[in-house]
């Protein structure tokens, strides 16, 4: 059952991941040895929930999955983080979607294989008004049906409506105009603004009506836009064992600073920081840290 007291609601794509650490990208007809195995529960919003409740948010999380192994593995995941499922979508005899991931050893960079999940996605019948009404945040990480809905209730309610920007949808135009705070990355920008520089980028996107928009670019660091004007943030430095969820650590940590009604300013290195510290393990989640962590990493890192 949902706290009376929500802070912010997810919802999106939730998967199983596979997690193999390896020397090189495989070749067919080639045996490979990973280094490490991990699985864990992934997906954007869905990680960015975890982030949230390991700093200390009231979060709860909808997604759909099949009632297979992998459906239950999510739910448990989610549960043992303190994030609240009471409002999932789960479809008898369906499978639930799972990503094999390839995590190359030096780097830390990945690539990922899916199996699709047969359960469908979210529509907006099977979302709750009063359940998305109920949260001061709702991120989402797709723009399709459910989405929409959820962002329009959000906005009549008074929440705040934060956008993962990952996949490209072709609903955008109507979308994004829902939409307060919009964090696109690569993925997204080769595919809808491809020809626009970074500055481009974030102006295009304020454009339909976000107030703030970020551009992530990994270890470029970001660059926002807020108030008509441009904002530059480096990344921090770590050493770095899996980028697995970076961007969800990113999505999460910003959330919490718009709870706590940071600046911008404040707001994107807190951001920052979680996802750099969330590269130090494999897995998207094994290494999100805590409230005090981030403190003492930015306290670590401050050049004033």
């Amino acid at each position: 059952m949902l706290s009376p007291d929500l802070d912010v609601l997810g919802i999106g794509l939730c998967t199983v991941d596979m997690l193999f650490v390896v020397p090189q990208r495989p070749d067919f007809d080639l045996s490979t040895r990973a280094s490490q195995y991990l699985r864990q529960g992934g997906g954007p919003a869905a990680t960015a929930m975890v982030t949230l409740a390991r700093l200390g948010a009231n979060t709860a999380f909808i997604g759909k999955v099949g009632d297979d192994d992998d459906g239950h593995f999510i739910r448990a995941g989610l549960d043992q983080e303190g994030v609240c499922t009471a409002h999932f979508t789960i479809v008898s005899g369906a499978q639930t979607r799972v990503a094999l991931v390839l995590v190359e050893e030096a780097s830390g960079e990945r690539g990922f294989v899916s199996r699709p999940e047969s359960c469908g996605e979210l529509v907006p019948a099977e979302l709750e008004r009063d359940v998305v009404c109920s949260a001061q945040i709702v991120h989402l990480d797709d723009a399709d049906d459910a989405s929409k809905q959820a962002a329009r209730w959000a906005r009549e309610a008074g929440s705040t409506v934060v956008f993962d920007g990952t996949w490209l949808h072709e609903d955008l135009d109507e979308f994004l105009p829902l939409v307060d705070v919009a964090i696109v990355s690569e993925p997204f920008v080769r595919r809808f603004l491809a020809d626009s520089s970074p500055e481009q980028v974030v102006e295009k996107m304020a454009s339909y009506g976000p107030a703030l928009t970020v551009y992530t670019q990994g270890s470029e660091g970001c660059i926002a836009y807020w108030q008509g004007q441009i904002h530059r943030f480096p990344a921090f430095s770590v050493d770095i064992v899996d980028t697995t969820g970076a961007g969800d650590a990113f999505h999460g940590a910003f959330i919490y600073g718009l709870l706590q009604k940071w600046p911008p300013e404040r707001i994107v290195p807190f951001a920052a920081a979680t996802a750099a510290l969330n590269c130090r393990a494999l897995g998207g989640r094994t290494a999100l840290p805590t409230l005090t962590e981030v403190e003492s990493f930015l306290a670590a890192h401050s050049t004033t």
